[in-house]
C-alpha cells in the first residue's frame, strides 16, 4: 500500500519546488564526490621541504606565443 503525500506536496508548484530542490541536491553531491573522492595528495614534511627548497628554479622553458610582446 502506498504511503500517503504529505499535505505540503498536494499542490503542483510544491511538488515542482521540492523536485528541484532534490535534483539540485544530487548535482551538488555528484559534484562534491567527483572532487573531492579520495584523490587527495599525502603530503609529508620531507615532501614539502623538497618542494620548497626547489622553487627557486627556473620552471622548464615553455614554447613563446610567436608574440614579441609575450613579457
Amino acid at each position: 500500500m502506498k504511503s500517503p503525500m504529505p499535505t505540503f506536496l498536494h499542490h503542483p508548484l510544491a511538488r515542482e519546488i521540492s523536485l528541484a530542490i532534490v535534483i539540485k541536491l544530487l548535482v551538488i553531491a555528484a559534484i562534491f564526490y567527483a572532487f573531492f573522492d579520495g584523490h587527495a595528495l599525502h603530503l609529508d614534511a620531507d615532501s614539502v621541504a623538497h618542494r620548497l627548497a626547489n622553487s627557486e628554479q627556473a620552471p622548464a622553458s615553455q614554447p613563446s606565443s610567436g608574440s614579441p610582446h609575450a613579457d
